[in-house]
């Protein structure tokens, strides 16, 4: 036989043999016992809430008793109740009990050691089912692992022999994840404003947590509040929010503009909840250079942008007095009414 051929002959046997090994593990895994946590991973939770999982077993023969040590981080979770479930106490009574429970158990983590027999000789429980379940309160932000070690989860069948049912373990995840509201951007439609007429302040803000959420957003004028609405944010998404202020019952001078969107509840960060703007200067209409009087320079600048219309790059929306995005007659007509007079 050629050597090429031998070779590939040579080949194709290791690969048939190792797909034959490949299988034989499969079907030793999916028939040994594993002890689980299920859900696998819990996501859904805020802060405050609580939500249980379930110590589950499959593919286990003959099972009496057992006994498992779960560890978490404690700063994240804590463990506050615990049951037995019903897969022993289906075949036989049972005695469960509770070797060690710490939420302290050491900087970081918490622990527990439960376990549970039945009573009376006799055979054990087949199959899949729930060992216990466990309820958790959500303490903080941030993600723990549910370890289950393989070397301190043991499980016997009726003969109670020191050879213990072998198995695996799977542990689980939670993820809290954080409510973070924040202010991006606060912009005014004018610097300059005549008193009596309105200025659009565009406030723009982003949901940085995990959550939907909905709060309130209040514009103020120094320490006034002008206006609040209500918005709504699915996590990840930004949005902005247009508020019209008249200016009808200020008084003239200069003003510092602010929005803040109130901490929804959990929220920790709260530095970011809040966006001061520059000043606005409220004066008398047809005062587009904010000096505090409508004198002939105002005039000339108005006239330098005559007809330029919102969206020219030469738009000037102080001199857009009456706020109809274009700077026209009305305008000049406004100014030339208020000509002369001063703050």
């Amino acid at each position: 036989m050629p050597k090429k051929h031998a070779f590939i002959l040579f080949l194709t046997t290791l690969t048939f043999l190792a797909v034959i090994y490949s299988q034989i593990k499969i079907g030793q895994a999916s028939t040994m016992a594993t002890v689980y946590i299920d859900p696998p991973e819990v996501s859904d939770h805020t802060v405050g809430e609580t939500f249980k999982i379930n110590i589950t077993i499959a593919n286990v023969s003959d099972l009496t008793t057992w006994e498992f040590q779960l560890y978490y981080h404690s700063y994240v979770v804590e463990a506050i109740e615990w049951e037995e479930g019903p897969f022993l106490k289906n075949v036989r009574p049972t005695l469960y009990y509770v070797a060690a429970w710490d939420n302290n158990y050491n900087a970081t983590h918490g622990h527990i050691w439960i376990g549970c027999t039945m009573y009376y000789a006799g055979p054990g429980a087949n199959g899949s089912g729930t060992l216990a379940t466990i309820t958790f309160n959500v303490t903080g932000v941030g993600s723990s692992p549910l370890s289950l070690p393989p070397d301190q989860t043991k499980l016997w069948d009726s003969s109670f022999e020191p050879q213990r049912i072998p198995h695996d373990t799977i542990g689980g995840y939670v993820y809290v994840g954080g409510h973070d509201i924040a202010v991006l951007n606060l912009t005014l439609s004018k610097t300059v404003v005549g008193k009596g007429y309105s200025i659009a302040i565009n406030v723009t803000t982003q949901n940085e947590g995990n959550f939907t959420e909905t709060f309130n957003l209040t514009i103020y004028c120094n320490t006034t509040a002008i206006e609040t609405q209500t918005v709504t944010l699915a996590n990840g998404t930004s949005t902005t929010t247009t508020f019209m202020w008249n200016s009808a019952d200020g008084a003239y001078g200069n003003y510092t503009i602010s929005a803040y969107a109130s901490p929804v509840p959990y929220e920790t960060s709260t530095e970011n909840n809040s966006f001061v703007d520059g000043a606005i200067c409220m004066t008398i209409p047809g005062d587009v250079d904010g000096d505090g009087d409508v004198d002939i320079y105002d005039v000339v600048k108005m006239c330098s942008v005559y007809g330029v219309k919102k969206g020219d790059p030469k738009y000037d929306a102080n001199s857009d007095i009456n706020n109809d995005e274009k700077i026209d007659i009305y305008d000049v007509v406004i100014a030339c009414a208020h000509y002369g007079e001063t703050v």
